[in-house]
C-alpha cells in the first residue's frame, strides 16, 4: 500500500520527472558494464559475463521494490540505497565500485567508450538549475515573509440561516452568528468582540454577560453571538443592513474584522 501511495498520490515523482533533463544527475545502472549477468564466476564462459552477479541486493534494499537495472522509473525516490548495496557486493567480489551509481545521460556515451564523465559542477551550475534555484528561493522568501506579516488572530463569521431572525417578546429583532476565533499565539489570549454599523445594534455573547472570550493557545473556539436591533429601529425594519464584526486582542491591541449583514423584517 505504501508503494502505491508513493507512486500515485505523492506529487514528488511528477515534479521530479518534469524537472529532469539529459544533464540531471540521477541513480542508474551501468548496463554496458554489468551485462550479461551471471552468478557462476568459475564456470566455463564466465569471462564473457558482466560485473553484475544477479544477487538482487539492489532490489532487496529498495523501499519501493523496484529493480534499478530496468532503468529509471517513476517509483524511484532516489534514496540511493541500491548504490550502497551494490558497492558492498562489488567490494566482496573484487570488482570496481559504481556499477549502480549517480550518472547523467549525457555522460553515458563517454563512459561506454572508457572516457571520464564531465565534472559534477558542470552538471549542477547550468542556466536551468540556477533558474530553478532562484525560483524556489523566491518561494521560500515569500513563505518566510508571509509568516512574519500574518495576523496572529483569525476570525470567520457564519450567520445562522434557520431562522434568519427571531422576534423577541419586546418586539426587537435578533440575528444569530457562529463566530470562529483562531488564536495563533502560544498562550491563551482574551479577545473582545464588538461591532460597528448602525448605532442601534447591540451585541450579546452566549454564555457570558461580557463582550470578551478566552481562546486557548493555538486553538479555535466557536462562539455563538447574538445581534439585536430594537423595535422600530432601521435595522429591524430593513431587509438587510450591513455591519462589521471586530475582534480585538486585549493583550496587544491587534484587531481583525469581518463584514456581514443583519436581517430585519422587510416592509
Amino acid at each position: 500500500a505504501r508503494e502505491q501511495i508513493c507512486i500515485y498520490a505523492c506529487p514528488w515523482p511528477r515534479i521530479q520527472a518534469a524537472m529532469m533533463d539529459e544533464d540531471t544527475i540521477t541513480v542508474a545502472y551501468r548496463e554496458w558494464r554489468g551485462e550479461p549477468r551471471g552468478k557462476h564466476r568459475k564456470a566455463e564462459g564466465a569471462e564473457a559475463l558482466g560485473d553484475c552477479i544477479d544477487c538482487n541486493a539492489c532490489v532487496n534494499v529498495c523501499p519501493m521494490g523496484i529493480d534499478i537495472r530496468d532503468g529509471q522509473q517513476l517509483a524511484c525516490i532516489t534514496c540511493a540505497l541500491c548504490i550502497d548495496a551494490c558497492d558492498d557486493v562489488m567490494a566482496k567480489i573484487g570488482k570496481p565500485r559504481g556499477l549502480v551509481d549517480y550518472i547523467a545521460l549525457t555522460d553515458e556515451l563517454a563512459e561506454r567508450e572508457g572516457k571520464k564523465p564531465r565534472q559534477i559542477w558542470k552538471h549542477i551550475l547550468r542556466p536551468r538549475t540556477i533558474l530553478y534555484t532562484a525560483l524556489w528561493s523566491l518561494v521560500g522568501i515569500g513563505l518566510v515573509i508571509a509568516l512574519f506579516v500574518r495576523h496572529e488572530i483569525d476570525v470567520t463569521v457564519a450567520p445562522i440561516r434557520n431562522p434568519t431572525y427571531v422576534t423577541l417578546s419586546d418586539g426587537s429583532i435578533r440575528n444569530s452568528y457562529d463566530v470562529r476565533l483562531l488564536n495563533k499565539h502560544g498562550e491563551t489570549r482574551t479577545f473582545r468582540v464588538s461591532l460597528t454599523g448602525d448605532p442601534s445594534l447591540r451585541i450579546q455573547l452566549e454564555g457570558t454577560p461580557y463582550e470578551t472570550v478566552d481562546v486557548p493557545a493555538n486553538e479555535q473556539k466557536l462562539q455563538r453571538v447574538y445581534v439585536v436591533a430594537p423595535r422600530g429601529s432601521d435595522p429591524a425594519l430593513s431587509e438587510r443592513s450591513e455591519f462589521r464584526f471586530w475582534v480585538e486582542d486585549l493583550s496587544n491591541g491587534e484587531r481583525v474584522h469581518k463584514d456581514t449583514v443583519f436581517n430585519g423584517v422587510a416592509q
